[in-house]
């Protein structure tokens, strides 16, 4: 998944030889699955048809990061993968227990690499045990507070209130966390429309509304390696205070923002296999639950 970003404001874009052309700056289509945008570009709406017909989907950044909007291609891609979702739902406490221990196990190695030992013997039996969605997501709960107090662990005691929060965040490292947790949920949705999936039915998180419940089945995957690279751009101060806004909760300034676009798309990169990996994974799952 190849990212392309512009995080300008108030600039116009223009398409020209497979290429997207801005202040003298120029982008081929061959290095771009996905183009992130400033909410202040303009792309004029032919331009848009011209970039999804090569397969390129455009996602939106909102002004304070809590909003996306993700614009692809409408044909539609293996309408036999989303029968086979709908059909596989009947194997689903099977695909939330892969999701969970999954997740139990990256989040204790990513600990590991920070001397801190995390036993999840007793969650893994648990879940074994577990017959209920509620259930499950209850044993992940419980697991992602006792993990998140080793975390914090990790940040400088400045930029955390030693306690995970969102919806809003309500200190820096929540808000780099979320932030960047949100961008990958959307990269996903963006990888499983591309395969032909229906994002929003998912095994571990409940369908509801505009939710893509199976992009944040997957994204309990990547969780650690998205807090493992925050843990890494507080650690070498590539964002300060300054670089937080604090308006009904704390949100990532847009200069902060440019500070961290080069580590986030190079963990897109790191990522890339893994995820490509994961989707394959998952899809051969669906055919062999039902």
């Amino acid at each position: 998944m190849k990212v392309a970003i512009i995080d300008k404001k108030d600039i116009t874009l223009k398409i020209d030889n497979n290429s997207i052309k801005f202040e003298e700056q120029t982008i081929p289509f061959k290095l771009m699955d996905i183009l992130i945008l400033n909410h202040r570009t303009t792309l004029h709406t032919k331009d848009i048809l011209t970039l999804t017909k090569n397969n390129i989907s455009i996602l939106i950044l909102s002004y304070n990061n809590d909003n996306f909007s993700i614009i692809n291609s409408a044909n539609t891609k293996n309408a036999e993968i989303k029968l086979a979702q709908y059909t596989s739902l009947q194997k689903r406490i099977e695909f939330a227990k892969y999701f969970i221990k999954n997740k139990l196990s990256s989040h204790a190695e990513q600990l590991k690499m920070h001397n801190i030992n995390l036993d999840f013997s007793l969650e893994l039996q648990q879940l074994d045990n577990a017959k209920e969605i509620d259930t499950i997501m209850g044993i992940e709960g419980a697991f992602a507070r006792k993990y998140f107090q080793h975390l914090f662990t990790l940040f400088p005691k400045d930029m955390h209130k030693n306690i995970r929060s969102k919806r809003p965040p309500k200190d820096p490292v929540n808000a780099l966390l979320s932030y960047w947790y949100s961008l990958y949920y959307n990269i996903i949705t963006v990888k499983l429309l591309s395969y032909g999936f229906e994002p929003s039915i998912g095994y571990l998180h409940q369908a509801f509304r505009s939710h893509n419940a199976l992009a944040s089945d997957i994204l309990e995957l990547f969780r650690a390696s998205i807090n493992q690279a925050v843990v890494s751009a507080f650690k070498h101060k590539l964002v300060t205070q300054e670089d937080f806004s604090k308006r009904g909760g704390v949100y990532l300034k847009y200069e902060g923002r440019k500070k961290v676009w080069g580590e986030f798309v190079a963990l897109v990169d790191v990522l890339k296999p893994e995820l490509d990996s994961e989707i394959a994974h998952i899809k051969k799952m669906i055919h062999e639950k039902i």
